[in-house]
């Protein structure tokens, strides 16, 4: 009896040991044979965030870049291309000038007739010029009082499109600065700028084509441009309290 008893006991535990194997298996395959996440594929036609944002910016530029006004006579609008020689963009300018004055209606003459009628004054500059794919003359006046004026005029039945004055007040603070600026220059100075001119010139043989009166390194200089007889160009630091030639630097 005890040995069928220890027979038992070695036969069952011989079928809980396969019982956890098998469990152990079914666990395993069942670890295994879990559904994999599904996998996107994004569509080609579809545009990333940032290619979308690049696209609404430059849209956005673009639309920045078209006048408030339309003028009676178009053109296609000019598209910058690659950077080429300085005759390839020569000949392009011209091109683009042809085209321009082949669209237009009025001359110059009378572009810059229309814009004194608007604007009284002397006319310093007049171009003929596309904005937007609008072709019109630009015309910067000037009034008696200095006042410029800059008149967008159509290149197609002389109106009036537009027109801008430039704002002098900075210029005005500006100018008020450097005189400023000057004054304490010119207040430190020892020498003048014949002075300097003739201790350049005694330096370095040649003719004076300019002298301005400066401050370089915390050092008020004259910087004196000398061409010499053969052509060459030299620039002349002269010191403005002493004289001395400071250093010097051919071109």
């Amino acid at each position: 009896m005890a040995t069928t008893s220890k027979v038992k006991k070695v036969i069952y535990s011989s079928l809980f040991g396969l019982g956890l194997t098998a469990g152990g298996v079914t666990l395993a395959s069942a670890a295994t044979t879990q559904e994999k996440p599904p996998t996107t594929i994004e569509a080609p036609g579809n545009k990333t965030d940032t290619e979308s944002t690049d696209s609404k910016a430059t849209e956005h530029d673009e639309a920045d870049e078209k006048p408030d006004y339309t003028s009676s006579v178009t053109v296609p609008v000019t598209k910058e291309g690659p950077e080429g020689s300085d005759a390839d963009e020569a000949k392009a300018d011209r091109a683009e000038q042809a085209k321009l004055e082949k669209v237009a209606k009025i001359d110059a003459k009378a572009a810059s007739k229309a814009a004194t009628d608007k604007v009284p004054g002397t006319v310093d500059e007049i171009d003929l010029d596309e904005e937007g794919g609008n072709v019109v003359y630009e015309v910067e006046v000037t009034a008696k009082d200095g006042t410029e004026t800059d008149v967008i005029v159509d290149a197609g039945n002389g109106k009036i499109l537009a027109q801008e004055t430039d704002d002098k007040s900075d210029d005005k603070g500006d100018d008020a600065d450097d005189k400023a600026e000057q004054a304490k220059l010119e207040k430190a100075a020892k020498i003048d700028a014949k002075a300097a001119s003739k201790a350049a010139t005694d330096k370095v043989p040649g003719t004076v084509d300019e002298a301005d009166l400066d401050e370089v390194d915390g050092k008020v200089v004259y910087e004196v441009d000398v061409t010499a007889k053969d052509g060459t160009e030299t620039d002349v630091i002269v010191d403005a309290t002493n004289g001395k030639v400071l250093s010097q630097q051919a071109d």
